[in-house]
């Protein structure tokens, strides 16, 4: 009689897989977490108090629709860690219409800021830090942009994608982290030591050097999306750091404040 073979995991495939998706979940919590702590000083406790300062409506817009991405981002995760693929693919269109929202005013509020800065007559620290230091805002932008359509573009590939959505989501933390440093310390965010701002557009880097840690103790090597992302985040942030407040800095400001001459009527 002729002996069927039935395709069977290894139990070890099995744990290390469920482990994997777990692991995942617990990066996209600790980010979105991360987010909203940072922005709770800044942004939504003043906003839901009902003190905040008066803004365009495109700040707000930006402000919501990344609190709903990030809420997004760790239910997505759990979801494949329990099995609910479909629900997963559903709620991927909704993530995608928060993430062009939240790129398009994200960018927006930034390069009407960048080219209040440049346009000052009488600067003062407020004008001074969005001339200096906007345009690392533009580059979380367009880094979280450049990772968030990758891993949009890899979604047949599982692991390339939910790699580049780590990526996605660590490139645009250096905000709330800087706002973590100032909240909890007596640093006025205007004023603040020079070390604080490296580290914010650092920092993030802290959460694909744990996934590439997971990756090498469960896979035995690291997978090629944080070995490509990883390099490019921080290069990336680092140009920016090091530009900031120099001539050539101040022509790529200028050239971050077209945008606002162009879209500046839907601020």
């Amino acid at each position: 009689m002729q002996q069927t073979v039935a395709a069977v995991k290894p139990a070890g495939a099995i744990s290390r897989s469920t482990a994997t998706h777990w692991h995942f979940s617990g990066l996209a919590l600790a980010m979105s977490i991360t987010a909203y702590w940072g922005f709770s000083y800044t942004y939504f406790r003043p906003a839901l108090a009902g003190v905040y300062p008066e803004a365009a409506l495109a700040v707000h817009i930006h402000g919501w629709s990344f609190f709903l991405w990030f809420l997004l981002l760790p239910i997505q995760t759990f979801l494949i860690a329990v099995g609910r693929r479909r629900m997963h693919m559903t709620l991927g269109g909704l993530s995608m219409v928060l993430a062009v929202v939240t790129v398009f005013t994200g960018i927006l509020v930034a390069s009407v800021r960048i080219s209040d800065g440049m346009a000052a007559v009488e600067p003062n620290e407020f004008t001074t830090f969005w001339k200096d230091f906007g345009q690392l805002i533009m580059y979380s932008m367009l880094l979280f942009a450049g990772f968030y359509g990758t891993a949009i573009a890899q979604r047949r590939n599982p692991e390339f994608h939910k790699r580049m959505m780590i990526l996605a989501s660590a490139s645009v933390l250096p905000a709330a982290i800087f706002r973590i440093i100032v909240g909890m310390s007596d640093y006025y965010w205007l004023a603040t030591p020079v070390w604080v701002m490296p580290a914010a557009f650092l920092l993030p880097a802290v959460f694909i050097v744990l996934g590439m840690l997971h990756d090498r103790i469960t896979l035995g090597y690291v997978q090629r999306a944080y070995l490509i992302g990883l390099p490019v985040l921080l290069v990336v942030n680092v140009m920016g750091i090091l530009l900031a407040g120099t001539g050539a800095g101040e022509i790529v400001s200028e050239i971050m404040a077209s945008f606002a001459k162009v879209f500046g009527g839907l601020y």
